[in-house]
C-alpha cells in the first residue's frame, strides 16, 4: 500500500462515518516511514497510522485533556482500536454487523494492508460510539 492507497482508504472509509460523529480531518502526514491521519473533534483526536515496511497499524483514540492530548501510554485516557473491541465488540449486535457491512460496500481493498485498514474502519465504526457515549 503506497500513501495515495492510505489516503484513498481513509477518505472513503473512515473519513464519513467519522464526519458524522463530529470529527473532521485534519491535514494527513505522508512520508515514507509513516502515513498518518487525524480526525479531531472537541474532546477527541482519533489517530490513523501505518508504518510501510514494518507493516505496522495504529488506531488510538486520544482525548483532550487541558489544552493537549491524552498520554500515549496510558491505556486507560488512549485506547487502541484493540482495547475498544475488548470492551465493547461483544455488545454489537448481529444487525448492527450487517448494517455496518452496508455502509462499507462501496469501499474497495486491492490488497492485504488495505484490507486491514479497511477491517480497522469497519470495527471503529461499531465500537467508537460505545466509548465516546461512556466518556
Amino acid at each position: 500500500m503506497n500513501s495515495q492507497d492510505f489516503l484513498r482508504i481513509v477518505n472513503a472509509a473512515f473519513g464519513p462515518f467519522l464526519k458524522e460523529m463530529g470529527f473532521s480531518m485534519d491535514p494527513p502526514s505522508v512520508s515514507g516511514r509513516l502515513y498518518r491521519a487525524s480526525f479531531s473533534s472537541p474532546k477527541h483526536v482519533i489517530s490513523v497510522s501505518f508504518e510501510p515496511g514494518d507493516e505496522a497499524f495504529f488506531v488510538l483514540v486520544f482525548s483532550r485533556e487541558d489544552g493537549g492530548l491524552s498520554d500515549i501510554d496510558n491505556r486507560l485516557k488512549t485506547p487502541r482500536l484493540s482495547d475498544l473491541n475488548s470492551r465493547y465488540m461483544k455488545s454489537v449486535t448481529s444487525e448492527e454487523r450487517a448494517a455496518n457491512e452496508r455502509a462499507f460496500e462501496s469501499v474497495a481493498a486491492r490488497d492485504n494492508e488495505e484490507k486491514v485498514l479497511l477491517r480497522s474502519a469497519k470495527e471503529l465504526r461499531l465500537v467508537l460510539p460505545r466509548y465516546l457515549h461512556g466518556n
